[in-house]
């Protein structure tokens, strides 16, 4: 096989069901994939995932995790779960409610197997900033805990999104470990501004600014947008939901921007990095949304690849096969395609890979 090929290997749901079920059939897909070779003696190994929305139950289950982290203990390493905080306004956006839910939802150490972190800290500003050979970015700030860990297994549920398109391996990577910073820097290409109506004057952000750039101006906070770099912080520290961002980013903008926050994530990593992506209950809309959703399309089955471009091009192209419509005819007019072709642009990954069935 070329070394221009990526091995995606894949697990349709008549061989699922065959095999037991889900539960049963992933130790089989990782060690075909091997997984059971990747990791060594004190590996910190990051488990990425989403744990749910408030209203939206988690679509890959707790006891799907067991297997996952069996796998990484039993070649010496130490497996956790991890996801970060959300910029929104959500249980999701603090550490402290994101991990009651969780748990509320069975994510625990006695059914996972592994205890939980949430990776950018209490409210989503505990980062690192990482050099890379981007296109967009020469750094990029990713969660610390991401930056610490050794390697990752990143579980993915694939759903279409109303911004990228679709959301997989490279979504789940790029804007799930991207920092509170990070995630700004994505979605937002102008400065944070104001809403006069939430603003209650209680000036915290004007005590965290780094670069005083806000204001008090008859009790209403301003930022000078000369000054403001951009950070975050003010967006942070604000729990009046009073400072906000432009969110109109453009689609492929936005995916080229993800897709290297994603490479930020791995880069030296690699060899210890691991993706599975599940072609099921795929959703229109992405996990975020809370409400439970109709899936668009049956169940396909279940991916496993060393190489996230290379996964992500599979699940689009077996999506395709089954509904006989891409999957921006199923969700949002917007070509997913574009942070895979960034993604192999900028060495993340390969687009061209061999389907391996098992």
């Amino acid at each position: 096989m070329p070394d221009s090929v990526a091995s995606v290997y894949f697990g349709a749901m008549p061989v699922i069901h065959a095999s037991g079920g889900i539960q049963a059939f992933l130790p089989v897909l990782m060690k075909a994939a091997g997984f059971d070779r990747k990791f060594h003696d004190k590996d910190f190994i990051a488990v990425k995932l989403h744990f749910g929305e408030k209203g939206n139950h988690p679509p890959i289950a707790p006891e799907w995790l067991r297997p996952v982290t069996d796998l990484i203990k039993k070649q010496g390493a130490n497996p956790f779960l991890t996801d970060t905080c959300v910029l929104y306004k959500s249980q999701r956006d603090n550490a402290i409610n994101y991990l009651k839910m969780a748990q509320n939802y069975g994510f625990t150490p006695g059914k996972t197997g592994a205890p939980m972190i949430i990776a950018d800290g209490l409210t989503g500003n505990d980062e690192k900033e990482i050099d890379i050979p981007g296109q967009l970015f020469r750094t990029v700030s990713i969660a610390s805990a991401a930056a610490h860990a050794t390697g990752f297994v990143v579980l993915s549920h694939v759903t279409g999104h109303l911004a990228a398109g679709m959301g997989a391996a490279i979504k789940n990577l790029g804007m799930g470990f991207a920092s509170r910073k990070g995630k700004l820097r994505q979605h937002a290409n102008m400065k944070p501004y104001v809403s006069e109506k939430q603003c209650t004057g209680c000036e915290i952000c004007t005590r965290w600014c780094p670069a005083d750039a806000i204001t008090m101006n008859q009790a209403v906070a301003r930022i000078d947008s000369g000054k403001c770099i951009g950070c975050g912080e003010c967006v942070t520290v604000c729990r009046f939901y009073a400072i906000r961002h432009d969110w109109q980013t453009e689609a492929p903008d936005l995916q080229k921007r993800m897709a290297e926050h994603a490479l930020g994530v791995v880069l030296n990593k690699t060899h210890k990095t691991v993706y599975i992506n599940f072609l099921t209950s795929v959703t229109k809309d992405c996990d975020c949304i809370g409400k439970n959703q109709t899936p668009v399309i049956e169940d396909i089955g279940i991916l496993a690849s060393d190489d996230p471009v290379a996964i992500d091009a599979a699940s689009l192209d077996l999506i395709l096969e089954k509904a006989g419509k891409p999957i921006e005819e199923l969700a949002y007019p917007i070509d997913p395609w574009e942070q895979i072709r960034h993604g192999e642009k900028i060495g993340l990954g390969k687009r061209q890979y061999e389907l391996k069935s098992l």
